[in-house]
């Protein structure tokens, strides 16, 4: 059987999960600074070229890689508020004692606020991610505290900014953790933090629906 021929979107779809991939370990080792596009094409084993008609600019992969971290999170946090009430808690709960496992969006996230302040036609775009992302959290907290009967204990936009600000935080000051299916200690302060707002107590888990995917 011949080998299925991919059409040109799909070869660039395929070229452009390399080179993100080939981002994430050139930052992990070298940081935002160290990190080029020689680094980057060399990892994916791609030339130059291949990054420049994808991207317009090293900043440019490092936050298409970072939407697509907080798009999945996100994702994953809308299917969670989506369950039944009963079965949220426990969802959430196993959600955050794993989240971030295999990949260290943390240190991205850091690095990048950090050029942020470097840069500032950087940080317009840096900034518009960041605030798309808040809000989103934040629209989600209000449902979670909905479902659980519980008023906001302050306003949501605040709230869901302090939440990612304790998530990276946390994240930053322990070893990273990459293993599928590691402990998260951040998630587990979170989630501790989330139990005592909406006066949740722990309860026998029973069957959680899967929210990856």
């Amino acid at each position: 059987m011949r080998p299925v021929r991919l059409t040109r979107a799909q070869q660039q779809a395929v070229t452009r999960e390399r080179l993100l991939a080939a981002a994430e370990q050139v930052i992990d080792r070298h940081g935002f600074g160290g990190a080029s596009i020689d680094l980057i094409s060399a990892e994916a084993g791609y030339s130059k070229g291949a990054i420049y008609s994808n991207f317009e600019s090293k900043e440019a992969v490092f936050l298409e890689l970072l939407r697509l971290y907080m798009e999945r999170d996100m994702a994953a946090l809308e299917r969670i508020v989506g369950l039944d009430p009963r079965e949220l808690p426990a969802a959430l709960t196993d959600w955050l004692a794993t989240m971030d496992a295999g990949r260290d969006c943390p240190l991205l996230a850091t690095e990048l606020q950090l050029q942020a302040r470097r840069s500032p036609a950087f940080a317009k775009r840096y900034y518009a991610l960041q605030e798309q992302q808040t809000r989103t959290l934040a629209s989600i907290l209000e449902r979670y505290f909905e479902a659980a009967s519980a008023p906001l204990p302050m306003d949501p936009l605040d709230l869901a900014a302090s939440m990612n600000a304790l998530a990276h935080g946390l994240s930053l000051q322990r070893p990273p953790h990459k293993e599928a299916g590691a402990p998260n200690p951040a998630g587990r302060v979170i989630d501790a933090i989330l139990k005592l707002l909406t006066g949740r107590k722990d309860e026998p888990a029973g069957p959680v629906k899967s929210v990856t995917g």
